[in-house]
């Protein structure tokens, strides 16, 4: 029994030293006197554990800087030519380093060539140093880059041998390289430029490789860089600091000091800045053939390090002067004048073919590399010819052309947990821009897609239709601080040309946030010669909030409530606009989003008629705090629309906001949805178009305006909308669903919408959203096959299909179907389960004119034709065609159903020709299609109405 609880307590010691480690891998910092109270009794235990991987790290981090003498015995006394790891056959020794010695192998499962790390037997057998080899593994397995060795397993043998089976990378290495010949410019800066972007994916990933040095870079013979050891990398949150890296026997330093940094030479902490300096050394070797320090010993060569400069005047003559001023602050000492981000370095390079030699170089964020204005050989020269072509530019501008410009999200350049914050700024630098007339914006749901996109400034222009293009860069210490600092650095770009004609930085305390906001739009429009009339300016010197912790849980919000149409994450949003307005009960423009999502839950989840209490409570509260507040009236209009069908007060509210908001995506398109209920079909689709002009890129209003030309019997206008749509947003169900009730309506075609139902099987992979499970039964139906609709029927989990057109109980599904086959008994039990499940809906929500209809049905089935006839009369009733000129219409075919189910032909066709008559869904091809008019296939009237659609 004793044993049995010894084994018990080192799982538990095990397990809790697991997830320490865990914990770090993950970025967090513990304090191991708080861990190891939670475990009375096994504290010390776990303590020691801890200690002990300590322990193993520091060896870890020793071994990154260990001389290949180190493993000369390992090399020759425990060779493992010959012998087979798992299923690898080793073939011979290649290399050794931190990590201990690496060979060519042969993996006889896949027949190709690895090569395969050893551990250092003063690892090997150590359950912690387990734990820390598979941490390095994972470390490695991260780095998805064409420039990054990769891994491909671990293998941990029962001796306690563990090994890395990594990626075999034939050729050189660049050390190998440039010792055989000098290497020309144009080669060298590619393969600095190759490096660059393997150290830039992992620092992304926070991983410091700290051992960079040309016997760690392969080229391959194809001309490609590969860097390796990333195994030996490691993520400088969280891990123990060891201040003896560098520790010396006298006369002897362990590692190669020749690329160190200053900081790893005085065995300081090190970050990613350690890589820049090492990849500056680099980048310095491969064009001048020399080291930038070098010492007769290493402890000389460490000297050098710490106090010398390098000899700037051995670059060869050719060097662009953008390539120098870069080694200059890659090898800056001090790590906070350094170049801070390697990407930089990168997209440097790859821009100096098309600098002069002579060229100036700034070097700055990545998002502004192309800043640099190569106008002259000056600065002085660059701002005199910037403003005579801008100038130029004005007179030519004609001032009645509207200026189309798209505000691309600022990249953020601070945590990763504030990217929110700088969606935020771009969002509201977009609602500013967009105030001011004369300015056409992009809308954010476009310009989002765009977030950290390869694509370059005249492929984004050219798909956006834009003139001009403001990015930038926001970097903030803490956003719910008023005190911190935040830097917002942005550009204005002339699209046609790729030219800067604005750019500005802005380092200034949280608290001066509002003030920048403005700022910018201010010199935007007068960059692009735009006059601000009064209203304008007054509007962008508004500030939303004085509290900003309040005006960062406002951001939060938006980025839940923006992520798309989930119930959930309007839930959370709810939840943060609720804080916002609990820090600042005066913050209007919260109260507002706050309407905002509570309007659009109950539109599209959840009908509970608390939503449209909570949404008026809040959007009265925001125009009671700020009257003249745009957006609060453009929540109004859509409470009115979404809450109440209050048509008529929906436009007034909107026409109210577009006088500030004249090109305002939510409020064209609210105007063109609003329409289209009305009956204005045309004017709709006219409405949704130009919100389309400046919203192409959003899936929801693409597939909108297709079912808005549908509407019309527009069939080949409305297909490329649908298409597109797709092309954006191929995870989306309810595009494919629509897409394929387009061909059975245009044309009765059950074979293009199968077609279509296959892309979406391809794309999506599952068919349990009820936007395309329905259909797909519908199409069993609708070509006879109904055992397959019954069997399709069965394997879905969802108890009815719903939508806002629609609620249509399962139970009723299988009825029509058992019906169709002449299952009578079946067909009459389903149709009793159907009619409890309508009452008890009716009894909940009796104003809900989709559950009179489907009742209405579920009577003709059960041969109750009087209940039948007054329960789809009350759904026409309850939502008649001047409430919801497109719902209604669902109504009046349910009702044409129930009169065919109760043997009134005339009345069911009367209702089938003013469905014909009126824009909407039904068509002829339609009627030959669906099995519920067959009873009519005979009636003199109907044969006629079909021959009319011939």
């Amino acid at each position: 029994m004793a044993g049995t609880i010894d084994d018990n307590q080192k799982g538990i010691i095990k397990e809790a030293v697991r997830q320490f480690v865990d914990a770090q891998l993950r970025g967090e910092e513990l304090d191991t006197d708080e861990f190891v109270k939670k475990y009375p009794g096994l504290d010390s235990k776990i303590r020691e554990g801890i200690k002990e991987l300590q322990k193993i790290n520091a060896l870890f981090d020793s071994l990154v800087q260990a001389d290949e003498s180190d493993f000369e015995d390992a090399a020759t006394v425990h060779s493992l030519v010959g012998r087979k790891v798992g299923s690898f056959e080793i073939v011979e020794m290649i290399g050794r380093g931190g990590m201990g010695v690496v060979y060519l192998a042969h993996d006889t499962k896949l027949d190709r060539s690895v090569a395969i790390k050893s551990m250092p037997a003063k690892l090997t057998g150590d359950s912690t140093t387990r734990l820390r080899l598979r941490r390095e593994a994972k470390l490695l397995a991260s780095l998805n880059h064409p420039n990054i060795a990769v891994i491909y397993d671990i293998v941990e043998q029962d001796d306690g041998a563990d090994y890395l089976i990594l990626e075999y990378v034939p050729g050189q290495t660049l050390a190998e390289r440039i010792a055989r010949e000098p290497l020309k410019l144009e080669k060298a800066l590619s393969i600095g430029r190759q490096v660059a972007e393997a150290v830039s994916a992992a620092h992304k990933k926070g991983v410091v490789h700290r051992d960079l040095k040309p016997g760690n870079i392969k080229i391959t013979p194809d001309g490609r860089v590969k860097v390796l050891d990333f195994g030996l990398a490691k993520a400088p949150v969280s891990e123990d600091k060891s201040g003896d890296i560098t520790a010396t026997e006298p006369g002897h330093v362990i590692g190669t000091p020749a690329y160190m940094s200053p900081e790893q030479a005085r065995g300081k902490d090190t970050d990613h800045r350690t890589d820049i300096w090492s990849f500056g050394c680099i980048m310095y070797q491969m064009l001048s053939g020399k080291l930038p320090f070098e010492g007769k010993t290493a402890t000389d060569t460490l000297s050098c390090i710490i106090e010398r400069k390098p000899d700037w005047e051995l670059l060869p003559q050719e060097t662009p002067a953008n390539i120098r001023v870069l080694l200059r602050r890659c090898l800056e000492k001090d790590p906070d004048r350094r170049l801070g981000d390697i990407a930089d370095a990168s997209i440097e390079i790859s821009e100096t073919p098309s600098k002069p030699a002579t060229a100036p170089m700034v070097t700055i964020p990545a998002k502004l590399r192309r800043i640099a204005m190569i106008i002259g050989a000056t600065v002085i020269i660059v701002l005199i010819g910037a403003v005579l072509w801008l100038t130029f530019e004005k007179k030519a501008q004609p001032s009645s052309k509207e200026i189309r410009l798209v505000v691309l999200p600022f990249e953020n350049l601070g945590s990763v947990k504030d990217e929110h914050f700088a969606d935020g700024i771009t969002d509201a630098i977009t609602a500013r821009l967009a105030g001011i007339h004369g300015l056409a914006v992009i809308s954010r749901q476009s310009a989002i897609q765009y977030k950290k996109s390869e694509k370059n400034i005249q492929q984004i222009a050219k798909e956006l239709r834009v003139d001009y293009i403001l990015e930038g860069t926001v970097q903030c210490e803490r956003p719910s601080d008023p005190n911190s600092q935040v830097r917002i650095i942005p550009q204005l770009i002339k699209a046609s040309d790729d030219t800067h004609i604005w750019v500005q930085t802005y380092d200034n305390q949280m608290g001066e946030v509002f003030r920048v906001q403005s700022d910018v739009a201010k010199h935007v429009a007068q960059a692009l010669d735009i006059t601000l009339l009064e209203p304008e300016r007054q509007a962008l010197a508004s500030r939303p909030t004085e509290n900003i912790e309040a005006y960062e849980y406002y951001l939060r919000g938006n980025k839940y409530f923006d992520q798309g149409d989930f119930e959930h994450t309007f839930r959370i949003a709810i939840g943060i606009y609720e804080k916002a307005v609990e820090l600042d009960p005066r913050f209007a423009l919260a109260y507002t989003q706050l309407s905002m999502v509570h309007t659009k839950m109950y539109w599209l989840f959840d009908r509970n008629y608390a939503h449209v209490t909570m949404a008026k409570d809040a959007v009265e509260k925001a125009l009671e705090l700020n009257p003249d507040l745009p957006e609060a009236h453009r929540a109004r209009g859509y409470y009115y629309y979404w809450c109440h069908l209050d048509y008529d007060r929906a436009l007034e509210q909107f026409a109210i906001a577009r006088k500030s908001l004249p090109n305002d995506i939510m409020l064209l398109a609210g105007i063109g949805y609003v329409q289209r209920r009305q009956g204005k079909i045309e004017e709709a689709a006219a409405t949704l178009e130009k919100a389309f002009e400046l919203n192409p890129r959003d899936a929801g209003l693409t597939y909108n305006i297709g079912e808005t030309l549908l509407l019309l019997r527009k069939y080949p206008q409305a297909e490329p909308y649908f298409d597109r749509a797709i092309s954006l947003a191929p995870d989306w169900p309810l595009l494919y669903a629509w897409k394929m009730r387009l061909y059975l309506i245009a044309e009765g075609s059950t074979e293009k919408a199968r077609a279509v139902l296959e892309q979406a099987l391809q794309n999506i992979g599952s068919v349990e959203d009820p936007s395309i499970f329905f259909p797909w039964v519908l199409l069993e139906i609708f070509d006879g096959n109904y055992q397959k609709a019954l069997d399709r029927l069965s394997s879905g989990t969802l108890k009815a299909f719903e939508s806002q057109f629609y609620f249509v109980p399962k139970a009723q599904l299988y009825a029509q179907i058992n019906g169709l086959m002449g299952n009578q008994q079946l067909e009459q039990a389903y149709y009793e389960s159907a009619r409890n499940i309508l009452e008890t809906k009716i009894q909940e929500r009796p104003e809900d004119a989709r559950f009179h209809s489907s009742l209405g049905i579920v009577y003709a089935g059960l041969g109750r034709k009087e209940d039948a006839l007054r329960e789809g009369k009350l759904g026409v009733k309850l939502l008649p065609v001047t409430k919801d000129a497109w719902a209604s219409t669902y109504r009046v075919e349910d009702l044409a159903r129930i009169y065919v189910m109760v043997g009134k032909f005339d009345a069911a066709i009367d209702q089938l020709e003013f469905l014909l008559s009126v824009p909407g869904e039904m068509s002829i091809p339609f009627l030959r299609l669906d099995p519920a008019w067959d009873p009519l296939r005979d009636h003199p009237r109907f044969k006629k109405l079909i021959e009319a659609g011939k």
